[in-house]
């Protein structure tokens, strides 16, 4: 019965990747996809929270700490299960699917990118909750720019958007 379950998710789960990137190919949106899912890379992110230390002297120094020590939370565990499950790609599994970005890697459970995502809003949640809608709207859409864009399953986003926040919360709870 787990088993008939599992598959049947699995089956799910690919259905889904592959009728979304039927969207892609459309130039306009391509670049917007494209865009948001470097912004996921997190090159912004440390920028993103030095922005404290000149708007919000107060809070500075705790953001960083707990951020520092969520993203090392999440980072530990986006690697171990990768490593661990080795899910490859969608697009380079399925002919259907192509890739408009550049992979980092061939593994593609958790989405790291949502994970990150994910972290930085849960981090900044706590210090700022009347942002609460924009930061997990963003963390949402640079999840999705993962699907659209062929490197992810959804399911790879839901577990990255899950790490991420579970990562969130523990560097709050471990650093305040």
């Amino acid at each position: 019965m787990v088993k008939n379950l599992i598959e049947n998710l699995n089956k799910f789960d690919t259905w889904l990747c592959v009728q979304i990137s039927k969207w892609n190919g459309k130039k306009p949106v391509d670049r917007i996809m494209f865009g948001v899912s470097h912004f996921g890379y997190g090159y912004l992110y440390p920028a993103i929270i030095g922005l404290t230390a000149i708007f919000d002297r107060g809070n500075s120094a705790p953001i960083v700490r707990t951020g520092f020590a969520a993203f090392f939370i999440e980072t530990l565990g986006q690697i171990l299960l990768k490593l661990k499950l080795r899910r490859i790609r969608p697009f380079l599994t399925l002919p259907q699917i192509k890739s408009i970005v550049k992979a980092p890697d061939m593994f593609s459970f958790p989405s790291g990118h949502a994970a990150g995502a994910f972290v930085m809003a849960t981090v900044f949640n706590h210090f700022y909750p009347s942002i609460t809608i924009p930061l997990y709207s963003t963390a949402s859409i640079i999840g999705f720019s993962r699907v659209y864009n062929g490197v992810h399953y959804p399911s790879d986003v839901i577990a990255g958007s899950f790490l991420g926040f579970i990562s969130g919360r523990l560097g709050v709870m471990l650093m305040l």
